[in-house]
């Protein structure tokens, strides 16, 4: 089943009026990208900040041990990218994309200009930043409280429709077991 948003209809849900959409949306630029593509490098910033129209993909990072680590899956509706206008560092990690996608690209400059110039924009962002947060908050609360069968028990309740269009082994790493423990807790299940 195909997925797709617009960015008009997202911001329109988010409670933007339409003369402020018609300005917001001139200055996006439209992307896509082919399943297997970073849209982030690990050691660049794009300065550019993207809005998932279609599409999924995942945060990775190389842990010390040399293995790739899921840290996180954005899909439509989402933004990835979001370390860009929190830092001008250099990433840490890569954003991969897991399925052909197409996104709206805003430049952080842009982006950080329409939030000083309209109040709904940056509540917008304001809202993004929290949500941000609680998610990276329960991620954590839930490694330090749950046991793996537990962790993805709730992965799949909250996250469900990612569950169904990603590797299983992407699962596995965001939830912080092996592949095989997965199995053999689906197959519990």
């Amino acid at each position: 089943m195909e997925r797709k948003l617009s960015l008009p209809q997202y911001l329109e849900e988010k409670g933007i009026p339409s003369d402020l959409i018609q300005t917001i949306e001139s200055v996006f630029t439209l992307r896509s990208y082919k399943k297997g593509c970073n849209i982030l490098s690990m050691g660049e910033n794009t300065k550019v900040l993207c809005f998932l129209l279609q599409g999924i993909v995942r945060g990775v990072y190389i842990d010390e041990e040399g293995v790739e680590v899921t840290k996180c899956f954005s899909k439509e509706g989402e933004w990835c990218c979001f370390y860009n206008i929190l830092s001008d560092s250099p990433s840490e990690f890569w954003i991969e994309a897991l399925e052909d996608c197409q996104v709206a690209e805003i430049a952080v400059k842009q982006l950080r200009d329409l939030m000083k110039q309209y109040q709904q924009f940056r509540n917008l962002f304001d809202v993004l930043y929290k949500n941000a947060f609680i998610r990276i908050d329960e991620k954590g609360v839930s490694f330090q409280r749950m046991h793996a069968k537990e962790r993805y028990l709730h992965f799949i309740n909250k996250y469900a429709d990612i569950e169904e269009r990603v590797k299983q082994e992407y699962i596995a790493s965001y939830i912080g077991i092996t592949p095989s423990s997965l199995s053999r807790i689906k197959r519990e299940l």
